[in-house]
């Protein structure tokens, strides 16, 4: 991920309005996981292609987590300045952190052991690929803290399912890579 850099002295950025906007696709369907210090070979300079993270799962860097409902990404939390804090009085936010959010619906006891041990660890590097095949989280992925809870039932009738979250720290640009084989990725 590109750090954020500016100067109170530089022009605002000019930018430009598509007549056609990306639909970068609506939720995230599939969140990959790496441990802090794995490797990911990432040749197009964005995010790892399809057939590269595909190699990555293969030797075990990365893991796929995927029948994922409900999921969004919103911001979680900010660091505010305001007042006496800014040169301007105005309101200034740091450190702005988002927040992944879903449920696993496609789950058997092998995934839910696996989700107990992702818990333990305190950072995860982390992907997320929307419903149209848009991965986001750089080359190096988010630096996230997963959250993810037990088997939840909430009646007869009703599917079981497991809630989880990732936060993690925004810094800076955040691209998006398209490929059409992102939603192929399996364990």
């Amino acid at each position: 991920m590109n750090e954020l850099v500016f100067s109170c002295t530089d022009a605002l950025d000019q930018p430009t309005f598509p007549s056609c906007p990306t639909d970068y696709g609506q939720r995230p369907v599939k969140v990959l996981l790496m441990k802090e210090g794995g490797t990911i070979s990432a040749s197009s300079g964005a995010n790892p292609t399809a057939a590269e993270f595909q190699a990555a799962i293969t030797s075990g860097e990365v893991i796929v987590i995927e029948g994922i409902t409900n999921g969004n990404v919103v911001e979680n939390s900010a660091t505010e300045l305001s007042g006496d804090d800014t040169e301007t009085g105005g309101t200034e936010k740091f450190d702005v952190y988002q927040r992944l959010s879903g449920r696993i619906k496609r789950f058997d006891e092998t995934v839910k052991r696996a989700l107990e041990k992702y818990t333990r660890f305190s950072n995860l590097r982390a992907w997320y690929i929307t419903d149209k095949n848009y991965c986001f989280g750089g080359t190096e992925g988010y630096w996230a803290s997963p959250d993810f809870s037990y088997q939840t039932f909430e009646g007869v009738g009703q599917p079981t399912y497991i809630n989880f979250m990732l936060d993690y720290l925004m810094s800076g640009a955040d691209y998006a890579n398209y490929d059409a084989d992102y939603d192929t990725l399996a364990n």
